[in-house]
């Protein structure tokens, strides 16, 4: 049976023409997904995106999205169109019929970029979907399943799987035990279709490991860029005397001190105010990260006060005015942050 095709047939995709009748093949069979029924092959308008829009995060289904990674996979996905151009062996990307990504947003977004520079036409083959499943469980599933899928994405990861699994439970949509947890992973993520046995016990034990203490599984970790954007619409312009900072090694607190702090004292515009984020996955050690970066910022405060007091010949010079500001951390516990994020509000450090 053919697919059904909305709107031109053939249209440029990085400057090549690409026939959509093409995708009428069995490796290109639309994919059965929990959230929806496929409906037909069209084209999805690049002008129609906003990197910005949540929508675009695939928080519980990609691994720790930091800088490096995204720019490792947008590499990758840029290397393949330059050399390849537009493939349709590959399943194309997949969106709801309102424009909701359903998969392929790796893809999609650096085709945006390209757009923006020209460098491609505005539309991108599309299969279109009706949506009649929005749980969470599905939606996590479908992500996970159709990356483990297709070529052009990079492929699922163990910590993928863990985060992804993380979501569902912190959504209540699965108990945080370990039977609940292989019934799930092997009957409808069909796991053991991907990966052994070994590495199943891994993603289970990952799983129960973020949900310790009774809760709290995920620690939404994004790109630098996002918690930028974040920031500024919390109010916070971010500058020399306003730093956003990761707190995930005891160095951080150090470079903090000695790149930000002395020269904005030594500058006189302190003082220096500071906003963390953490890159941890687990909520019981992004905590500790949060709370040993305060120690340390004291610790050196404090030390230099007593280096002068010596050199004075004094006992003690006591700590009047700090010289910089904590004025918390981005909301990332999914399920405990959530008000937090909705109001676009930093967490209090005694919060976090």
């Amino acid at each position: 049976m053919e697919l059904p095709i909305e709107g031109l047939q053939v249209r440029k995709v990085l400057g090549k023409d690409v026939d959509l009748s093409r995708y009428n093949t069995e490796e290109t069979k639309p994919p059965e997904i929990l959230t929806g029924k496929f409906s037909h092959i069209g084209w999805f308008d690049l002008e129609d995106i906003d990197p910005n829009d949540e929508m675009w995060y695939q928080g519980g289904i990609r691994e720790a999205e930091t800088d490096s990674f995204t720019q490792l996979r947008f590499d990758s996905f840029d290397n393949s169109y330059d050399t390849q151009g537009w493939l349709t062996k590959y399943i194309p990307p997949m969106f709801t019929l309102e424009g909701k990504p359903i998969d392929g947003r790796g893809r999609v977004l650096v085709l945006h970029e390209k757009y923006k520079k020209q460098q491609t036409e505005r539309y991108v083959p599309t299969y279109y979907y009706v949506e009649d499943n929005d749980s969470v469980l599905a939606e996590i599933t479908d992500g996970l399943s159709n990356n483990l899928r297709h070529n052009p994405a990079f492929k699922t990861t163990i910590e993928s799987v863990i985060t992804g699994t993380c979501v569902i439970i912190g959504n209540g949509e699965l108990q945080l035990s370990e039977t609940p947890i292989r019934d799930y992973l092997h009957q409808t993520l069909k796991i053991n279709e991907h990966f052994n046995a070994a590495n199943i016990t891994k993603i289970v034990n990952g799983v129960l490991k973020r949900g310790e203490g009774g809760g709290d599984p995920l620690v939404k970790v994004l790109i630098r860029k996002k918690w930028e954007s974040y920031c500024e619409k919390a109010g916070f312009k971010l500058d020399k005397k306003t730093l956003l900072l990761c707190c995930d090694s005891d160095t951080y607190a150090f470079r903090a001190w000695c790149q930000h702090i002395l020269p904005a004292i030594t500058n006189n515009y302190d003082p220096t105010k500071i906003i963390l984020f953490t890159n941890c996955h687990v909520p019981a050690e992004a905590r500790k990260k949060v709370k040993k970066f305060k120690i340390n910022l004291e610790y050196f405060v404090e030390s230099s006060f007593l280096m002068v007091a010596k050199d004075l010949g004094l006992p003690q010079i006591p700590v009047k005015i700090q010289p910089y500001e904590l004025l918390g951390c981005v909301p990332q516990i999914i399920g405990k942050h959530d008000a937090y994020e909705k109001g676009y509000r930093l967490i209090p450090i005694k919060d976090y």
